[in-house]
């Protein structure tokens, strides 16, 4: 029995331009949404003089946090922190370089976290204010803008978390294109290891891990077992995963082990093309990927035969940014919120925000596929752990050099 799952059809956009892909997003609504939600709060703030700063000044400060701390730290740090290849990345269509193709989504909190500092930093001088007081304010309505950007993340269908077979659990159309990036770290790392043996599977692992495993394991049947040559030269993903079934073959199986997300990554690969030439009958070739961009434009527009097909295929996932949302957004700003109204030491605020928030972040990791893991140590530990540890321990430091600090004039609106 197949349990009926939520299946996430939503469309990105709030309004589009026929299919140019331009338009409102939700993505770009939940940013601006926070940034008002913020203005208003800070207001608040200035207003029961918690918040150092003249009213005039606010909008200014507000838009130039909004866009050189929050925009364009962020994205400078999804590109440093988790796409390096943004750089260099160029393509026919506008705005040309990846690096401010914003639209398309993909914004770093780590990244983003820094850029605020740094542009709260950068304004305290200019304006000859508190840079404490001004990261403490940001401190306690940050989390809001977090808590929306998750929620865009799941509008999206991005981010979303490891398989679940519950009740609860939703099915993401998006993982037809959002190939997952673990099995890609898993598989290099199994590489790695079998390249004193087998010294062409670097190459082959050069730009797809998936179909380079594909290859090698391709290529070591055949070898050894010339009545599978036809079968894998016709169709090797599917074939691979009949003979995976059969348990007849142990090299086939001991690889199997060491990344057991390869078979559903083919397996899903195999039922995607099946489902293609259902609606186009005489399709033969490699599957391109604008058809995997077409199946999931048709789920969204509600075609019934795409997505019951969809059900069967997709697998049931935690909806991670649901809980990061949570956690990063809701809990995170209750506490910034506690603490700040109600320890009004300067630094207390973001001291909290700079140790609460690597913690909310370590947690809601765990129920997210996690972005191009590393192992250390023997564990795979995603990048946003990896990156959220450090940021604990600088936070821890920084909190409790704060508390110690003798407190200064709280009237006080001078640089620091």
């Amino acid at each position: 029995m197949i349990l009926a799952y939520y299946i996430q059809t939503l469309s990105p956009f709030i309004w589009q331009w026929g299919h140019s892909g331009f338009g409102i997003r939700w993505y770009g609504t939940a940013y601006l949404t926070g940034f008002i939600l913020a203005y208003f709060i800070l207001k608040k703030l200035i207003k029961d003089q918690q918040l150092h700063l003249p009213a005039a000044k606010l909008p200014d400060f507000v838009l130039f946090v909004a866009i050189f701390g929050v925009v364009i730290g962020g994205r400078l740090g999804e590109a440093a922190l988790y796409r390096p290849g943004m750089f260099t990345t160029f393509t026919h269509n506008f705005p040309y370089w990846s690096l401010l193709m914003v639209q398309d989504g993909g914004m770093s909190a780590h990244g983003g976290i820094i850029g605020v500092f740094v542009a709260a930093f950068i304004f305290a001088r200019r304006h000859k204010c508190s840079f404490l007081n001004l990261i403490d304010a940001g401190a306690m309505v940050a989390p809001i803008g977090i808590g929306f950007g998750r929620l865009a993340n799941f509008i999206n269908g991005e981010l979303y978390g490891h398989v679940w077979h519950s009740r609860l659990a939703v099915q993401f159309p998006t993982e037809l294109i959002y190939q997952s990036q673990p099995l890609d770290a898993r598989i290099r790392h199994l590489a790695g290891k079998l390249t004193t043996t087998h010294p062409h599977l670097a190459q082959w692992m050069d730009q797809n891990p998936v179909a380079g495993m594909v290859t090698f394991l391709t290529r070591h049947l055949q070898a050894h077992h010339p009545n599978l040559m036809q079968a894998l030269a016709i169709h090797p993903q599917a074939e691979l995963v009949r003979l995976a079934k059969t348990g007849k073959y142990p090299f086939l199986q001991q690889q199997l082990r060491q990344v057991p997300d390869f078979l559903r990554q083919i397996q899903l690969n195999v039922n995607v093309r099946h489902l293609w030439q259902s609606l186009h009958p005489n399709f033969h070739g490699a599957l391109p990927f604008s058809a995997r961009l077409q199946i999931i434009r048709l789920a969204r527009q509600g075609n019934a035969m795409v997505i019951t097909q969809l059900r069967h295929i997709l697998e049931p996932r935690i909806p991670s940014e649901l809980i990061e949302a949570f956690f990063e957004g809701l809990v995170l700003f209750l506490i910034c919120w506690f603490i700040g109204r109600n320890w009004r030491k300067a630094g207390m605020a973001s001291g909290a925000f700079a140790v609460f928030y690597p913690i909310m972040r370590i947690i809601g990791e765990q129920f997210r596929q996690g972005d191009q893991p590393k192992y250390i140590f023997g564990h795979w530990i995603s990048l946003g752990v990896l990156y959220s540890v450090p940021m604990l321990i600088v936070g821890l430091a920084y909190w409790i050099y704060l508390i110690r600090r003798p407190a200064p004039d709280p009237a006080a609106s001078t640089f620091p």
